[in-house]
């Protein structure tokens, strides 16, 4: 049975990915950290539950390249794990770019998170985001 740390760095794991996986357009990876059922709040950008709708939302990211020509950042994560279920909060910086490698807009906000552990991996049953400082997103 894993530690209570362990539970925690795994969690830290499927966050990171969440990451790694949307800037790398790897959106089939993205939407398997979802429980089956799972939401994603994504504020004005709408609601997005269960797998499907998870797959349509994916669908609308522009890419450049292959790739969404974003980077999301996300730390200070305070994690509570109780048994198979855990619920975590941390802030994000988003940076963009329009191509080229230069920096030209970003947001920074928070994410609220429950996760349910499926086996041995932590799957996000919802994750809401809260976008509190916004640059020219467009």
């Amino acid at each position: 049975m894993a530690t209570v740390l362990e539970e925690k760095d795994a969690i830290h794991e499927t966050i990171a990915n969440y990451c790694f996986h949307f800037d790398g357009a790897e959106f089939d990876k993205w939407v398997d950290l979802f429980a089956e059922g799972g939401t994603f709040d994504a504020g004005q950008r709408g609601v997005h539950k269960g797998r499907d709708a998870l797959r349509k939302f994916v669908k609308n990211v522009p890419l450049t390249g292959g790739s969404p020509m974003m980077k999301h950042c996300v730390m200070n994560e305070i994690i509570k794990v109780d048994g198979e279920k855990a619920t975590a909060k941390s802030y994000i910086i988003l940076v963009r770019s329009k191509g080229e490698g230069a920096l030209v807009n970003g947001l920074a906000g928070r994410y609220e998170d429950q996760l349910v552990k499926q086996g041995d991996q932590w799957l996000f049953q919802s994750r809401k985001v809260h976008f509190d400082l916004m640059g020219d997103m467009r």
